[in-house]
Parts: structure tokens; sequence; C-alpha cells
């Protein structure tokens, strides 16, 4: 989103506040705004207009899922939970109420929704084609998380693959168009490129990307930091990307980029900073992170020098299996749902990060290790702090006592002390991941 959608985005808020003043008994417009405001990352704001639709309509289910929905990433997860068993107790069959109930907690093989998901598939075990997809994809994943916590690995596996097959299904992507980009920009952006547009860019110093591939720590890593009062977490921001694919003089990403000068170099930085001041605009400093910023490194280095970039490191075949595992709910991780193009993706992303560390100063972003904030955290953190020029704060130290709102898929594991159970998860599933393997190859040496 581009800061004039983003503006445009705000006028749409500010109508459904207007209609909610207008209307203020009206269950639907009272939904919708907080529905707008929970995709504005104002979940605070938005859990008022949901408890208010639901006081005047208490079985309004789209306003009950919503308000469980945002209590969920507002670390409200036993008040979520009472929202997702008052809206299966008005519809019993609501499969998508069952699989939130499994995200938001361990599963215990006794624990009564997962015995009731399971009845639910022994019953329509001749009937599940004729589910609409959406239904389908909720039973797959929401098996598969109660059999992965209950420890049973082989069936909780074929519910992931069952899912992660119907998923994939459902859009088009090809994976040698990723990886065609990748090729432009390592030729796009070599080292003459770089110096000759060197020092075009906006001094400011206050955005800090945090990029690398989903499920890799990078929320975690915005966690610790936003935990420090002189940051913000803005969680993922689109606007970097919005504005720097856009067309040049006709010509598309990525090979618009060969066309940037000086004078799109500063109505970008300039465009990009007033977009995340519209997230907070007496924030020190900000971060952003979105994970596929990895493939504008050279180009943040270049249109916001003094900007921070903290790249973060997972063990490949932990990160690619957390992917796999995982129902996005956004369509921005097409690659996810097969492991050849996973592996394909992981790849790309691993020869485009070294391109950046080739081409570009040692100092231009900081290579972090999840494992190493796993086994160290405090050392990692103060070596994150310093990179980027803030002092120490204990706050830092307890980054999952730092209360905002998460809306990635690690909403959970940033609410808990920094844990080593997902150190070398993938061994778990080892026999169903050949395809990865065998597709990651040298990658993992």
């Amino acid at each position: 989103m581009s800061a004039a959608q983003s503006l445009q985005g705000k006028d749409s808020l500010c109508a459904l506040q207007q209609a909610a003043n207008f209307l203020p008994n009206d269950a639907e417009v009272l939904n919708n705004l907080g529905d707008m405001l929970a995709k504005h990352n104002l979940q605070y704001e938005a859990e008022p207009c949901f408890r208010r639709a639901i006081a005047l309509k208490p079985q309004y289910l789209d306003a009950l899922h919503n308000l469980g929905v945002t209590l969920v990433h507002l670390n409200k997860v036993e008040e979520a939970n009472a929202c997702f068993l008052r809206v299966l107790a008005i519809d019993p069959g609501c499969i998508e109420a069952r699989y939130f109930l499994t995200q938001s907690k361990k599963v215990a093989a006794d624990d009564a929704n997962f015995i009731e998901l399971v009845k639910i598939e022994q019953r329509l075990s001749n009937q599940l084609p004729q589910l609409p997809d959406a239904d389908r994809l909720f039973l797959h994943y929401a098996l598969a998380k109660g059999y992965h916590d209950s420890g049973d690995s082989t069936p909780a596996f074929q519910h992931y693959q069952a899912g992660a097959q119907l998923k994939r299904k459902s859009f088009q992507y090809d994976a040698k168009v990723e990886s065609h980009n990748v090729d432009e920009l390592i030729r796009i952006f070599d080292e003459a490129r770089l110096a000759r547009l060197s020092g075009c860019g906006n001094p400011d110093p206050s955005p800090i990307f945090i990029v690398g591939m989903p499920r890799s720590g990078t929320t975690l890593t915005e966690q610790i930091l936003a935990s420090h009062p002189d940051v913000h977490g803005a969680g993922e921001l689109t606007d970097l990307f919005s504005i720097t694919q856009r067309n040049l003089a006709g010509v598309v990403y990525p090979g618009s980029l060969r066309l940037l000068e000086s004078t799109t170099m500063g109505q970008w930085s300039s465009e990009y900073l007033a977009a995340i001041r519209l997230h907070h605009s007496g924030a020190k400093r900000i971060t952003d992170k979105l994970p596929a910023n990895f493939m504008a490194v050279g180009l943040i280095h270049l249109m916001l020098p003094n900007a921070k970039i903290i790249h973060v490191n997972r063990n490949p075949m932990d990160t690619c299996l957390s992917c796999y595992t995982n129902l996005f709910h956004q369509n921005n991780v097409p690659w996810s749902y097969d492991q050849i193009e996973l592996g394909q993706y992981y790849r790309d992303y691993h020869r485009l990060m070294a391109h950046w560390r080739r081409v570009l100063p040692a100092s231009a972003f900081l290579d972090v290790h999840y494992e190493d904030i796993v086994q160290d955290r405090e050392t990692q953190t103060r070596r994150m702090l310093e990179y980027c020029g803030l002092a120490w704060s204990d706050s830092c130290a307890l980054p999952h006592e730092h209360v905002r709102p998460v809306k990635t898929a690690s909403f959970l594991q940033v609410r808990r002390p920094v844990y080593a159970s997902s150190v070398e998860r993938w061994r778990r599933y080892e026999q169903h991941l050949s395809p990865l393997l065998a597709t990651l190859g040298d990658v993992l040496v």
C-alpha cells in the first residue's frame, strides 16, 4: 500500500467513523468499523466496536468471529476462545472457529474441540470433497495442529500436506518468474550502479527494516526491538513494496529499476517516510517487518542510507517446514504450499542475500541468527540495539511482556519467553521432506 493508498484507506476509516456516529445502534456499521480499524492495526480501537455490535445483536456471527481474532492479536487468548465457543454454540459446524481454537493454544489429545474435529472428519470422510474449499482448508490445518501437538506426526503431516495441496490449487504461481526477478535484481544492482546512485537518498535514520524469510524469527526480532521505549513496532508494512514496484516510463518491475535516477530516489524515500509516519508520527524509530523486503536491501541502502536493516537467518529446514505447515491468511506467500517451489524460493532468497553481502558495505545490514537469539538472547539483543544506535533498555530483556497487537503467524510465540523447542523441529518430519531436501541441496551445506 502506497502513501496515497494509505491516505485513501484513512478516508474510508473516517467515513465509517462518521457513519457509526450517525448510526450508533447499527450492529453492521459497528462491525464494519471494527474490521476497518483492525486492518489499520488499530486493534485496541476495534475491540469496543465489535463488543458494541454483539451487545446490539448477540448472535452476530461475523462480529463474534472478528472480536475473537482481534482478542487473539491483543493476547487476550482466553477471551478470544470464549468468542469462538459462542460462535460454535450458535453454529456447531463452523470449522473456522474450531480452527482458531486449535491455533490459540497447545492441543491435548483429549481436547474436546480436537475430538470433535476428528469426528467431523470421520463423519464426512466420504463427503469431504463436497465441503467448501475454505472449510476443507480449515479442517486440514486444524487437524494437523491437533495431531502435531499431541505427538502423532504421521497424520499431522498428512493433513498439512492435504491442506497445502488444496491451497496451492487456488491460485497461479510460477517459480521461474521469481527466479527471473532475482536474476534481474542481481544484474541491476551491481557495484557500478550502487556507486553512481550513492548519496541520492534521504538521510532520515528513523526506519529499521527487519527482513528475511517468513517464519525465520523476524517477528521475535521486531518484538525485542519494539520493547524499547524509543521504537514503535509497525509490523508488516507494504508501503516500500508498493512504491518500488511501480512502472517507470512504461517499464515493469524489476526492469524498471534500471531507470532509477537521483530525483526518483528522493521522491520515493520522501513518500515512504510520509507513509510510515501515518503509523506513528512521534516515534524516534519505526520498525518495518515485511520479510520480503530482502528483495530491496540494495534499494533501501540507496534510498535511506541511514536506515538500519536487520536480516534474520534461521536453519533453512526449520524455516521452510514452518512455512509449509502454516496456513497464511494473506496471499503473499504462494511459494510455501509446494515443497519444490518452497525450496526454490529459499534458494533465490539465499543467493540474493549473498549478492547484497558482496556488493554492499559491511555496515549496510546486520545478520542475526534465530538460533543465537534462542541460545543467548541478551548478547544478541545488545548487538542489535548497538547496531541501531539505541541504548540498552531492560524492557528489551522481556519482549514477551511487551503489549502490542501482533498479526503475523507468530502471534502466540512472541507472547511467551524465548524458547528452544522450535530449533531442529524439522527432524520430526524428515521422512516426509525428501522433495524439499533435494531442492535445497547445497544450501544446506
